[in-house]
């Protein structure tokens, strides 16, 4: 689906930037909010669809599970498709609840009702090598825990962030009911920076939820029917084809299967020259086992832990790491990895 967008000049979103950090400690000049922060940020809970009060609760049996005080961490063995060739990357998904304020979207551990909505997070870290520079991809994934109508687990925001040795880029969605905002701060000139309202249809599905929403941590998808409607198609997957920005015809089924003898529910994604399988667990706790697609990505779980890892930030710490089946030093090499590296005159 097409539409006419509303963008703000690169000096009105510089504009936006200025007015945000102006609150932050450390920026001592007293800047007033510019017209974009105000149409990003005044009327978000509105803008959101939400009603005042949920439909209903989440059940006590999610509840028992995902208010433990701690975080799923899964570490993966990766494969990423850039500049036309596989790279190995080291991938985690990292999902946890926690307290947002829905006049803002950004968490807040004394937000109070009504404007108090729990959260479930996905964060999705990724980092690869492409030659001799490295690449770091981190997706988040923010979706009410209570039934707001629609599919559960509909997202509220979703962000990306690339760095890598040529530039940064950050890409900012604040999905509603009938469009999406879309906020675009990019190194390079060819993206630029820029502020769009893109119309969505009612219904419509984002590939960057998928991963929370395919897990049925509190209900069925779809009511264990075959999807059809419209996607918004992955922030990292719209970057690397670089296309507009915006949703697609889509269709989603599913079909038991084993994924190293493990039964698993196997959902499988196509939209427009586009395909994709995600496994899930059949039984709880419904982890995410791998996933592959037409690009040539390809995903598989290799450790799991629940962990209040936000506490674990200690030297010698980095031995959890191992049981996520994560390297201790992530993309550094070992110390002693080819001998040891002189510096100076020898």
């Amino acid at each position: 689906m097409k539409g006419r967008r509303r963008s703000a000049s690169p000096t009105t979103v510089l504009a936006l930037v200025i007015g945000v950090t102006a609150g932050l400690p450390g920026c001592s000049r007293e800047i007033g909010p510019s017209p974009v922060e105000g149409a990003i940020f005044s009327d978000l809970g509105t803008f959101s669809g939400l009603p005042r009060t949920p439909r209903s609760g989440a059940s006590d049996a999610f509840w028992g599970h995902w208010g433990d005080g701690r975080a799923e961490l899964s570490g993966y063995r990766a494969t990423v498709s850039r500049y036309g060739a596989p790279r190995e990357a080291e991938l985690s998904l990292i999902y946890v609840t926690e307290p947002h304020d829905r006049r803002s979207w950004i968490k807040d551990d004394r937000a109070e009702a009504p404007n108090r909505v729990e959260v479930l997070k996905l964060i999705r870290s990724e980092h690869f090598l492409t030659g001799v520079y490295p690449y770091s991809v981190m997706a988040s994934v923010f979706a009410p825990v209570e039934p707001w109508g629609g599919e559960r687990f509909g997202p509220v925001r979703i962000n990306l962030d690339v760095q890598e040795w040529c530039g940064a880029v950050t890409h900012r969605l604040w999905p509603g009911p009938t469009s999406v905002r879309s906020l675009r701060l990019s190194y390079f000139e060819w993206e630029g920076e820029t502020l769009d309202e893109i119309p969505v249809p009612e219904g419509t599905l984002y590939e960057d939820a998928l991963l929370i929403q395919l897990r049925e941590l509190d209900g069925t998808f779809s009511d264990g029917e075959v999807w059809e409607g419209w996607l918004f198609p992955e922030l990292w997957r719209l970057r690397n084809r670089g296309v507009p920005v915006g949703p697609e015809r889509a269709r989603i089924t599913r079909t038991p299967a084993e994924r190293d003898g493990i039964p698993v529910h196997r959902f499988r994604v196509e939209s427009e020259g586009y395909w994709r399988t995600i496994d899930v667990e059949s039984e709880p706790p419904r982890r995410i086992l791998g996933w592959e697609n037409s690009v040539g990505d390809t995903a598989e779980l290799i450790g799991s832990e629940r962990l209040a890892y936000w506490s674990l930030n200690r030297p010698g710490d980095e031995s959890y790491r191992e049981a996520l089946g994560l390297s201790p030093l992530g993309l550094l090499p070992s110390a002693n990895a080819g001998g040891a590296c002189a510096v100076g005159p020898t």
